[in-house]
């Protein structure tokens, strides 16, 4: 798989499902920092650096948008025991 079809998945995912509480907008671009960050493990040189300096200001764009904009967590579904 290539990187543009993996950022096509990952747009895919982060939108909102039928029925379910919308992801929170910066979900992309975690999963996108922590793809990048696993490609530059495998890559070499300036290619190695370039790759985790993206990574790393996808991270703090993400943590910007968090502390900006906190979500609230979606709803837990608590199953029920019964005696």
């Amino acid at each position: 798989m290539n990187v543009s079809a993996l950022m096509t998945d990952i747009d895919d995912w982060c939108g909102t499902p039928h029925g379910r509480p919308p992801r929170p907008p910066w979900l992309r671009d975690a999963l996108s920092a922590v793809v990048l960050t696993e490609l530059s493990a495998g890559a070499a040189g300036e290619r190695q650096k370039e790759l985790y300096e993206v990574a790393t200001r996808l991270y703090d764009s993400v943590a910007e948008q968090v502390a900006l904009n906190p979500q609230p967590l979606p709803p837990v579904d608590v199953p029920v025991i019964e005696h």
